[in-house]
């Protein structure tokens, strides 16, 4: 005993036992902190995400990933350049990244202002999307943990399993789960619980500091739902001072307490917005550019949607789409909806606050409804799919009451619960018998499973583990029972969850693991080889697309882009240009000589399957097992010396593009008759296969003969008058999306919204056949009787490019 006692009161047993003793007596202060128990308002709701994730054949368990919609086309990819920026390879300020180049800040406003984004930083290159899932997983928590401590500072002894029951609640309530994939959204859910909070403090306790902290974190995470969260503060504020007694607001007897609680609100929210000012003012420099008149709203005054249709959505599994039809997403539990006609009908709340409670709801619900209200919700912009996106304020506003409502349970008894439970099974009854037009993605019917019986199942169970805490007085045995209840909404909130995700892929279709770690995992390699070949500043561009937003992630700096923070004028220079341009967005596709070295394009990566670049065969730089760069040697600087007859040219006044880029050059050379550099080849024959083609003015219309299109052609055979590279763009007023082929090649899709641009149909020798065939996907196909062919004189195009070149180069 004694030589045991010796060696653990040796000096190297004691530096070893020091570890050990911190953790113990950390873990004991936690066990003893009464606000210990709120841990697991974080790791519930993060856990149930997790297995929702899992049960979805999340990565490494299968070939799930959380990339969807714009999580997918957009977010990932800037959240690779914000880990690009970090590192050394970028500026906050402005990105060569994105559409030729434009501002950063704008970007960085709306999507990655959070300060949790920068967490990326620590994850590998090759690891994004596992930095992403993290991301979601905490953002979920600390909606849980934020809403847990709101109820804990709101009651003095709390059972700690109804409250961690309600934050799970909140944190997977439907809009919680659907919109995480809008991942900068998801902050202004967990500040709303200390926001409010904060507001309350403010009032009553003249305590400014957490609110100004709030408010201006809320703003600079994302100025868009920050501008919402600012609405909220407004009606918030008013409703707490309406709802309390002057007793209640005012404990210290201050003079003209609302007055200066008025007053100090409004100073307190300038002082938060000054804060945020340096995000709030470069997302409106960034706005400036064209989104700001992008959409055309509808003010008019008729309902949105039927109340019957509305109401079913707080029930679980109740998802119908994320498209403009769809619904809000307002469920967040039936225990909600047991206990806040309970809140309602206590006695121990007053007339007064109840009065104001209504009055809120009611508001919301105005708000889903007049589309007047939500538009001003929405900043008097009509959302892009993904609507009512202040839903989840709704919901906030919801448990709260209902929470106070669970304190008044023994006063109105079991008789009361179960007449509740009645009239929720009856509802769903009756509802699994109608039919919802917006319930597009579910047969336009409630699930039977996973809505109707998963409803059936929680209601009878809440009911009679709401009754068990009624008739059950002993503390022990309360705590057991408010356990199994937690577990029951944990249970209800899983499977509404998984169901919801599930819908949301019948939906909109989440990406797969591999389609985003191959194709950019397969391409950082020549991206890494081609900066090994050439280090200094120039334009590179790829013709294999997973995204418009792949140049950010793989740093190259080119002309494809996709962001709401759009430059209207770039796009349209882009599309006057021929390449596929349109609305928020660019991509490399139409590219030729002429353009792509007037944009400065020097280097270009095609598969080394691929034959589409063999004009720059000997231009071969750099290749790797998949994939090959080549250089353009006419591509110009990113600025160059031009004629001045430059500054009155009007691109938007030639019919075609190539006539366009034609006179372009000819006026950068000084030339007033233009450079004639691509002809036009007029002499064609067409053949109609199951359609009939009729001239309308200016426009020839392609009509198919049957419902069914795929036999619908449309041929057209011509002869190379010389040995050129040919072109095909059949101009007109956004031509409907067609498939074409060239000879015997696969047929790709063509012209539409993302692919009208210039169609290269490769190269050909004097005298040879060129047929180009145009099978009908969409009915009817409109296009102009402009020249159609086109090919390139290469002799022209050296001589006008030679004389460029010869031009100052910066």
């Amino acid at each position: 005993m004694k030589k045991t006692e010796t060696a653990l009161s040796s000096p190297t047993a004691k530096k070893l036992l020091k570890p050990y003793v911190l953790a113990k007596s950390l873990q004991q202060r936690i066990a003893l902190s009464p606000h210990s128990y709120l841990g697991y308002c974080f790791l519930i709701p993060a856990l149930l995400m997790l297995l929702v994730y899992i049960a979805m054949e999340l990565h490494p368990f299968g070939d799930g990933t959380v990339l969807v919609l714009d999580l997918n086309g957009q977010y990932v990819y800037f959240f690779e350049a914000l880990r690009n920026t970090v590192v050394g390879d970028g500026s906050m300020l402005y990105s060569f990244f994105r559409s030729l180049g434009g501002e950063f800040i704008g970007i960085y406003a709306y999507y990655l202002a959070s300060p949790l984004s920068y967490l990326v930083v620590l994850f590998p290159k090759a690891a994004m999307q596992e930095a992403i899932l993290t991301l979601i997983l905490l953002k979920v928590g600390l909606c849980g943990l934020s809403f847990g401590w709101y109820l804990h500072r709101h009651t003095a002894h709390p059972h700690r399993p109804i409250v961690v029951s309600f934050s799970i609640l909140y944190a997977l309530s439907a809009y919680a789960v659907i919109y995480q994939s809008n991942i900068m959204w998801i902050d202004a859910l967990f500040l709303l619980p200390i926001l409010t909070y904060s507001i309350e403090q403010l009032i009553k306790n003249r305590r400014y500091k957490l609110f100004v902290v709030t408010l201006a974190l809320a703003l600079m995470s994302n100025y868009y739902i920050g501008y919402m969260i600012c609405v909220y503060v407004a009606i918030y504020f008013f409703y707490y001072l309406f709802a309390h007694t002057p007793e209640q607001i005012n404990p210290h007897k201050e003079r003209l307490h609302k007055t200066r609680s008025l007053l100090r609100i409004a100073l307190f929210s300038a002082i938060a917005i000054a804060i945020s000012a340096f995000i709030i003012l470069g997302a409106y420099y960034s706005l400036s550019f064209g989104k700001n008149t992008f959409s055309n709203p509808n003010w008019s005054l008729t309902p949105k949607f039927e109340f019957l249709d509305f109401f079913t959505k707080f029930l679980p599994s109740t998802y119908d789409t994320v498209r403009p039809e769809g619904l809000p997403l307002v469920y967040c539990g039936l225990l909600t909806l047991f206990l806040l006609p309970i809140y309602f009908l206590s006695k121990k709340i007053s007339s007064r606050e109840k009065i104001a409670s209504l009055a809120l709801i009611a508001f919301f619900v105005l708000s889903f409804i007049c589309r007047p209200l939500d538009l001003v919700w929405h900043g008097f912009q009509a959302p892009n799919w993904l609507n009512y996106r202040y839903s989840f304020m709704f919901c906030f506003i919801l448990l709260v009451l209902a929470y106070k409502g669970i304190g008044n349970l023994k006063r109105l008894g079991s008789k009361f619960v179960f007449v509740l439970a009645a009239l929720l099974l009856l509802f769903v009854t009756v509802c699994a018998k109608q039919t919802f037009e917006t319930y597009v993605v579910s047969s336009e019917a409630l699930k039977t499973l996973e809505t109707v019986w998963l409803t059936v199942f929680s209601v009878v169970a809440i009911a009679t583990l709401l009754c068990l805490l009624i008739r059950t007085t002993h503390p022990k045995k309360r705590e057991a029972i408010a356990m199994v209840l937690m577990t029951v909404v944990c249970i209800e909130v899983f499977c509404s969850s998984l169901a919801s995700v599930v819908a949301f892929d019948d939906d909109v279709s989440y990406a797969t693991y591999s389609s985003y770690d191959d194709f950019i995992g397969g391409l950082r390699p020549i991206v890494h080889e081609l900066s090994e070949y050439d280090s200094g500043f120039y334009r590179a561009e790829k013709l294999h697309h997973r995204k418009y937003n792949d140049n950010m992630a793989l740093g190259l700096r080119g002309l494809s882009g996709s962001t709401s923070t759009l430059n209207a004028e770039t796009i349209q220079f882009l599309r006057l240009m021929g390449y596929a341009s349109r609305s928020h967005l660019s991509q490399y596709l139409g590219g030729n000589p002429v353009n792509d070295s007037l944009l400065g394009i020097k280097y270009v990566i095609d598969k080394n399957t691929s034959t589409k670049l063999s004009r720059y065969e000997d231009e071969k730089v750099a290749s790797t097992d998949l994939y090959s760069a080549y250089r353009n040697p006419y591509a110009l600087s990113m600025a160059y010396g031009v004629d001045s007859s430059l500054n009155d040219f009007k691109l938007a006044l030639y019919d075609t593009h190539f006539e366009r880029l034609n006179a372009l050059v000819g006026a950068m050379r000084g030339d007033e008759t233009g450079s004639t550099l691509f002809y036009s080849v007029d002499n064609y024959e067409t053949k109609l296969s199951e359609c009939t083609g009729k001239r309308s003015g200016a426009h020839v219309i392609y009509t198919p003969n049957t419902e069914d299109t795929k036999n619908a052609t449309v041929t057209f055979t011509l002869t190379a008058p010389q040995s050129a590279e040919y072109y095909f763009h059949p101009t007109g007023n956004s031509p409907k999306e067609v498939k074409i082929a060239v000879g015997d090649e696969p047929s790709v899709k063509y012209l539409g919204s993302n692919r009208n641009s210039i169609f290269s149909l490769g190269y050909f020798e004097a005298g040879e056949k060129i047929e180009v065939t145009i099978t009908l996907l969409e009915d009817p196909l409109k296009i102009s009787i402009d020249s159609y062919f086109w090919y390139l004189d290469e002799t022209a195009f050296k001589e006008a490019f030679d004389d460029l070149l010869a031009q100052p180069q910066w």
